[in-house]
């Protein structure tokens, strides 16, 4: 495979269940996949996606997975950073990381649902700004740091272990300008959703060489109700190659929420689609 391609596990929907999480896991190590990774929601009102009334929780199901599928990297796609308490996304992520033999990739966005917010008590306008010094605590925290001073953490004479060997690559999503930047400041890679090529070529030339590893939802066969990825294998390999020009490294995948079908649509992918984009 020449493409680095990440699959997403089906670990929110009405169909998430451990079986299903499982096999499409195994599934993307079995045909050489690069990783896997898993979506968050806390809680939600019954007005959002029903999708999203279901989510097992993402460094839980990492977690489970570690020690269950060798090899693949392991990865959150998104964490809702805002919503968490940064001390506890360090330590949770570095110890995932030691457990798993380094395979942890994070990605964080600030998050789109106000109401989750509301929910959990926490303000929805301040959320760039607070995952900007979440991200602070976590690599200080990583890098040994036993003090750290900002306007909503601050500790001093602290210690904090393990630490991780090497610190996971902190993957930063959303489509925004703001995100952008903030991936040129503070990440490893850029995370966007379903961008189109011109947001890419966009993306690019502000970011220069930091990776660009874009999410999609991809419909074999087609429309896939609005998925921006669709069509037979070879429309699909186009599409993808359009995007590889301009300017995107590898993808995270998200082939449906049935374990069945996504497992069938990973095996058509992999047969169908792959040796065209290795052309």
């Amino acid at each position: 495979m020449t493409v680095e391609i990440g699959i997403v596990v089906p670990n929110y929907g009405a169909h998430a269940s451990p079986d299903g999480i499982l096999a499409v896991a195994r599934t993307a190590a079995e045909l050489g996949f690069g990783s896997v990774w898993a979506t968050e929601h806390l809680l939600v009102g019954a007005e959002a996606p029903d999708r999203y009334a279901q989510v097992f929780d993402p460094l839980t199901t990492l977690g489970w997975l570690a020690g269950q599928v060798a090899h693949v990297a392991l990865g959150t796609s998104i964490l809702i950073l805002p919503l968490h308490n940064p001390v506890e996304v360090a330590k949770e992520v570095a110890s995932l990381q030691q457990l798993s033999g380094g395979r942890v990739r994070l990605a964080v966005g600030v998050g789109w649902y106000e109401r989750e917010f509301s929910f959990l008590g926490h303000r929805f306008d301040d959320r760039g700004a607070r995952a900007d010094e979440a991200l602070d605590v976590i690599r200080a925290l990583w890098n040994g740091a036993e003090r750290f001073s900002g306007s909503r953490w601050s500790f001093d004479d602290v210690r904090f272990a393990p630490l991780p060997d090497p610190p996971p690559p902190v993957w930063i999503g959303g489509n925004s300008a703001a995100a952008r930047r903030r991936a040129a400041a503070r990440g490893d890679a850029w995370h966007p959703t379903s961008p189109d090529p011109d947001t890419l070529r966009r993306g690019r030339e502000e970011l220069g060489d930091l990776p660009i590893v874009p999410r999609y939802t991809v419909a074999l066969d087609g429309d896939g109700d609005g998925a921006p990825v669709a069509g037979p294998p070879a429309a699909v390999a186009d599409q993808l190659r359009q995007r590889l020009d301009a300017g995107a490294d590898g993808f995270v995948l998200r082939f449906g929420l049935d374990p069945d079908a996504t497992v069938d649509a990973m095996r058509r992918f992999a047969g169908e689609v792959l040796p065209r984009l290795a052309d």
